[in-house]
């Protein structure tokens, strides 16, 4: 993870977006990029007080500094605790669009955001695009919800399908999981009440793993897997949760409604979700 994009508009959960971006740049001597996406019709909103009665090119002006301050901030306490170094770009434009861009065409390895939560009745994402980045942009995405506090990934989750691309994603989650030393417990919530697909697959790991802080759960489980696999991650106490978005698996519906479940119930825990 050398190079981190982080989208912010100053609000207080994309700072706390930042935090994470930083204490994991720190681990990985990354590059971290704030990135500020506006259209001009919204862009007093994140400005704030600080932009009442001031024309756009003094807004812009004010956004700037802002994310000046911000570099500044960052690089001053963190460039010599492991980080290589902090920059920022502002652009005007789709919030979705543009961090599809920048991320794509200058090859981010991960894509930090925050989300303010779900409604819970009509299941969009207040203040966040979150589920579209999710949905449209083929990179690894660390979404940091508003009430979560970095604790340093002590006890990570990873929800798994026991599909053969599960060895890839886990070998993902061990590279991350040894940089903060932390434990990984393998979650499968098995539908079927069969054993005999999770003992072959553990077995399979098993042979080329070359992790010992890592563990794995078969459960059964016969309710909507998104509340499961939220149920577990509280249990367990775990830092993280890490899912895999694919097509025809467990994360195909975590991605979708179970997703939003996720986000909505999960407040203080971050979701890792992986693109291969």
């Amino acid at each position: 993870m050398n190079k981190i994009l982080c989208p912010v508009d100053f609000s207080d959960v994309s700072l706390n977006a930042i935090e994470f971006a930083v204490e994991i740049g720190k681990k990985f001597q990354s590059r971290i990029t704030l990135l500020h996406v506006f259209v001009e019709k919204d862009f007093s909103k994140a400005i704030g007080a600080a932009g009442k009665g001031k024309s756009f090119k003094e807004l812009m002006a004010i956004a700037n500094t802002k994310l000046k301050n911000l570099v500044a901030s960052i690089n001053e306490q963190s460039k010599g605790e492991g980080i290589d170094f902090c920059d920022y770009y502002m652009e005007m434009g789709g919030l979705v669009d543009k961090v599809k861009e920048v991320a794509v065409d200058e090859n981010y390895d991960l894509i930090v955001m925050g989300t303010t939560g779900v409604s819970k009745s009509n299941g969009i994402f207040f203040g966040s695009n979150t589920e579209e980045v999710i949905d449209l942009i083929r990179k690894p995405i660390l979404c940091i919800p508003q009430n979560a506090s970095f604790s340093k990934f002590k006890k990570i989750v990873y929800g798994s399908d026991f599909l053969v691309e599960d060895r890839d994603a886990i070998q993902e989650v061990i590279s991350f999981a040894t940089m903060f030393d932390a434990r990984i417990n393998v979650l499968h919530l098995n539908l079927s009440d069969s054993d005999k697909e999770y003992k072959a697959f553990v077995e399979d790991l098993k042979s080329f793993i070359q992790y010992n802080k890592i563990s794995f759960t078969n459960r059964n489980y016969k309710g909507d897997l998104g509340t499961g696999i939220n149920e577990y991650v509280e249990q367990e106490k775990a830092d993280l949760l890490v899912v895999f978005k694919r097509k025809r698996n467990i994360v195909e519906s975590i991605s979708s409604r179970s997703l939003t479940k996720i986000l909505s119930y999960s407040t203080d825990k971050p979701l890792l979700v992986l693109k291969l």
